[in-house]
């Protein structure tokens, strides 16, 4: 039999032994966005705690994570990061170890999150839900852009229901194609296993965070959002073994 199914059992234990330290640090980060990033204006006082947060959650529960490709990403320039969607912790995944600070684009729901929800509203990340105007959408995120921040948006939209690549939204896309900054693709392999969309348990697996190449616009417009989008997803599923 597998190790892992063997200590399954206890790691289930053990994750609910931390997930009150889990929480407590949540409620922490949340307080420590508003604070320093809306109220006290640091610089990166909205990023930093993240990061932090996203770091210690990972390894509080145990989860090793490869990262590769961070040497693709050029400090002067800015940039969309379309991910695929595997579950809940690719946003640890994201913000704790891409390195660069950006802004997410997320479901509107995501804003009741105690404190987390509060701390993501107060220092601009934009929130989306089916009724949300698009043109209102495009001009917070060109904002975001052209102040030198970076966007994160999750491509597929929501979550994998099975774990495999779905099809790509245009919307990151169109807002790149807008703004004529690179998209860089990103693979993320590892949470989907630790925690299913309709799971309950968890399950203790490695993590994989796979930064590639920015993809640069080739115009402007229809054919290079359509460019955009086939060529991301075509590199996220190359690394995800999906082609």
């Amino acid at each position: 039999m597998n190790m892992v199914k063997i200590l399954r059992p206890f790691y289930v234990l053990y994750f609910l032994i931390a997930y009150p330290l889990a929480m407590i640090a949540t409620m922490l980060a949340g307080i420590s966005i508003s604070l320093f990033g809306k109220y006290l204006k640091v610089k990166g006082g909205d990023y930093y705690p993240a990061v932090l947060w996203s770091k210690f959650m990972i390894r509080v529960f145990l989860l090793p994570i490869k990262v590769e490709g961070r040497e693709n990403l050029d400090p002067n320039q800015n940039y969309v990061f379309v991910a695929n969607h595997q579950g809940f912790w690719d946003v640890f995944v994201m913000f704790g170890y891409i390195g660069r600070n950006f802004k997410w684009m997320m479901k509107d729901s995501l804003r009741k999150m105690p404190f987390i929800g509060r701390g993501c509203y107060d220092t601009g990340h934009i929130f989306v839900n089916r009724t949300s105007p698009q043109k209102e959408i495009l001009v917070k995120a060109l904002k975001i852009l052209r102040s030198g921040t970076a966007m994160g948006i999750f491509a597929e939209g929501t979550r994998t229901n099975d774990g495999h690549l779905g099809e790509f939204k245009k919307g990151a896309f169109v807002i790149a194609d807008m703004a004529q900054v690179p998209v860089v693709p990103l693979a993320i392999e590892g949470s989907y296993n630790f925690l299913p969309k309709k799971g309950f348990l968890v399950n203790w697996t490695p993590l994989k965070l796979t930064i590639m190449k920015p993809i640069a616009p080739i115009g402007k417009g229809k054919e290079n959002v359509e460019y955009l989008m086939t060529e991301s997803r075509a590199a996220v599923a190359k690394a995800l073994g999906e082609e």
